[in-house]
C-alpha cells in the first residue's frame, strides 16, 4: 500500500510556517525594492491603469500582470503596506511547495524525501527574491503555480481520446493557463517543465507515453506562439516603453550558449552561494553527471533509458528558453526559478544514486540532505537580511533623512532637477547625478556586496525609482502634517 499523503491544508500550514520564519526579515523591515516604489507611486498619484504602467507591461508582452497590479497596489496606502504583498508572496511559495511535495510523493518518493527535496528547492536564491520583492513575489505567487499546474493539464489531456470532449477541454485549459503564465512573465512560466522532470525521475517508474509527450510539447509550442504574437503587438503598440535588447531575438547561438554555461548555469550550480564560483559549479556538475547516471540506470522501465537521458539533457535549456532566445543577456535570479529547481532535483537524485552505489542506507542519505536543507534555510534567512531587507531599509531611512526639508526648498528643487532625464536619455536609463543630494549610485552599495539588481544593490540607483521614492516620502510627510 502506498504511503498516505498528509492533508494538503496541513502540508501548506507547515510550509507556510517554515518559510515565514525563514524570510522573517522581509516582514520586520519597512522597505520597497525597485519597481515596488515606481508602481506604488504611479498607482497613488495617477492610478494603476496609467499609461506608464500599461505601456511598461504591454511592451514586454506581460499584459496579464495589469489586473493583478491594479488589484494589489490600489489597496496600499504607503511604503509600509508593501509588507502585505511580501506575505502573500511567501504563502505563494508555500502553496507551490505543497503542490511539489504531493507530486513527489505520488511519484514514489517517501514523505521524508519529498519534504527535504521541497525545502532544498524552495529556499534557493530565486525564491528568496520572490519573498523579498513585493511586486515580483506577489505576481510570482500566481504565475508559478499556474505554470506548474499547466503541465499536469497537458499530461492528463494526453491520456484522453483525441476527439473526446475531455481532451478538448483539458488541452484548451492547458493553453489558457500556460499562455496566462507566459503573459505575466515568460521566464517564470518555464516552471512548466519541472513537472516533467519529476515524472522522468520518478522512482516508481516512468509511464509517459509518446502521445502524452507530443501533447505536452505541442501545447508548449502553441503557448509560445501565442505569447510571441502578444509580444510583437505590444512592441509595436507601446514602442516608447521598450527596454533595450528585450524586444530582439538572439541570432548568435554560440555566444548565447557560452553565456548560458558561464552565468545562469554556474549561478544555479552554486545553489545558495551568492558569490558564484566556476570551480564549485564544475564540482556540482560532475557530481550530478555521475550520480544521476547511477540513479537513472536503476529506474524502470529499462527500455526508456535513452529517452530519459535525452530528456534530462534537454530540460535545462527548456527551463531557460525565453532568456536564450532574446538578445538581452541578463541572468538575474528572478529568471532562474525553473533552472534552479531542476538542478537541485538533479542533485538530489544524484546523491541518491551515489548513495545506492556505495550501499549507504536511505535514512542516512535523507538525514544528511535534511541537514543540508536546514543550512539552506539559515543561509536564505541571512541572505535576505544582509543583502535585501537591512540595506533597503537603511537606504530608505537615509533618503528620508536627506529629504527633511520643505518641498519648495533649494535642496529638493535641485534633487528633482537631477532626476529629470538628460537630453537623449529615456526614463528607464541610468545616468549620473549628484548622489550627495540623494542616495548611493549603482556602485555605492549599503550591503557587503551586490549581485545583479536584487541582492545588495540600492533601489535609488535607478533615477525613475529614486524619483518615485522621493514622491512617496513627500506624500508620507504631507499626510503626517495633515
Amino acid at each position: 500500500m502506498p504511503p498516505q499523503k498528509p492533508h494538503p491544508l496541513l502540508t501548506f500550514a507547515v510550509f507556510s510556517a517554515i518559510f515565514i520564519v525563514t524570510y522573517l526579515p522581509c516582514f520586520l523591515h519597512s522597505y520597497g525594492l525597485l519597481d515596488d516604489y515606481y508602481l506604488l507611486f504611479l498607482t497613488l498619484t495617477k492610478g494603476a491603469w496609467c499609461p506608464e504602467i500599461v505601456g511598461s507591461m504591454m511592451s514586454q508582452g506581460r499584459p496579464l500582470n495589469l489586473p493583478f497590479i491594479a488589484a494589489a497596489f490600489s489597496q496600499l496606502q504607503g511604503i509600509n503596506d508593501l509588507v502585505y504583498l511580501r506575505i502573500i508572496a511567501t504563502l505563494g511559495t508555500a502553496f507551490l511547495a505543497t503542490l511539489f511535495f504531493r507530486h513527489a510523493m505520488h511519484n514514489g518518493w517517501s514523505r521524508a524525501q519529498s519534504f527535504v527535496l521541497s525545502l532544498l528547492i524552495f529556499s534557493q536564491l530565486p525564491f528568496q527574491v520572490l519573498s523579498a520583492w513585493s511586486l515580483v513575489g506577489f505576481l510570482g505567487a500566481i504565475r508559478l503555480p499556474l505554470a506548474y499546474v499547466s503541465y499536469f493539464l497537458a499530461k492528463y489531456a494526453g491520456e484522453k481520446p483525441l476527439r473526446s470532449p475531455a481532451f478538448a477541454g483539458l488541452y484548451a485549459a492547458t493553453l489558457v493557463s500556460l499562455t496566462a503564465a507566459m503573459a505575466m512573465h515568460q521566464a517564470t512560466a518555464m516552471f512548466f517543465w519541472i513537472g516533467m522532470a519529476q515524472d522522468a525521475l520518478s522512482p516508481k517508474g516512468w509511464d509517459l507515453t509518446r502521445r502524452q509527450l507530443s501533447v505536452i510539447c505541442t501545447a508548449f509550442a502553441a503557448a509560445c506562439g501565442i505569447e510571441y504574437v502578444i509580444c510583437v503587438w505590444g512592441k509595436s503598440a507601446y514602442a516608447a516603453y521598450l527596454l533595450q535588447d528585450r524586444d530582439q531575438l538572439s541570432l548568435n547561438v554560440l555566444e548565447k550558449m557560452q553565456w548560458f554555461f558561464s552565468e545562469p548555469l554556474t549561478n544555479c550550480l552554486n545553489f545558495n552561494n551568492l558569490d558564484a564560483s566556476p570551480l564549485i559549479a564544475i564540482g556540482v556538475a560532475t557530481t550530478i553527471f555521475a550520480g544521476l547516471w547511477f540513479f537513472v540506470r536503476s529506474l524502470e522501465p529499462q527500455e526508456c533509458l535513452k529517452k530519459r537521458c535525452l530528456l534530462l539533457a534537454v530540460l535545462p535549456f527548456l527551463c531557460y528558453t525565453p532568456n536564450l532566445i532574446v538578445a538581452e543577456s541578463w541572468s538575474s535570479y528572478r529568471t532562474l526559478y525553473a533552472l534552479s529547481a531542476l538542478l537541485m532535483l538533479y542533485f538530489f537524485c544524484a546523491i541518491q544514486g551515489i548513495g545506492k552505489q556505495l550501499k549507504v542506507s536511505n535514512k542516512i542519505i535523507t538525514g544528511t540532505l535534511f541537514a543540508a536543507a536546514l543550512l539552506n534555510l539559515i543561509a536564505a534567512n541571512q541572505n535576505i537580511a544582509t543583502y535585501i531587507a537591512e540595506p533597503q531599509s537603511k537606504e530608505l531611512a537615509l533618503l528620508r533623512y536627506r529629504l527633511n526639508y520643505e518641498k519648495s526648498s533649494a535642496v529638493i528643487t535641485h534633487t528633482m532637477e537631477q532626476l529629470e532625464p538628460p537630453k537623449g536619455k529615456g526614463p528607464f536609463d541610468i545616468w549620473k547625478y549628484d548622489s550627495k543630494t540623494i542616495i548611493p549610485t549603482w556602485y555605492e552599495i549599503l550591503a557587503p556586496a551586490a549581485y545583479y539588481d536584487e541582492f545588495g544593490r540600492p533601489s535609488s540607483a535607478r533615477p525613475f525609482v529614486a524619483k518615485a521614492m522621493i514622491g512617496l516620502l513627500q506624500r508620507e510627510a504631507q499626510i503626517k502634517r495633515n
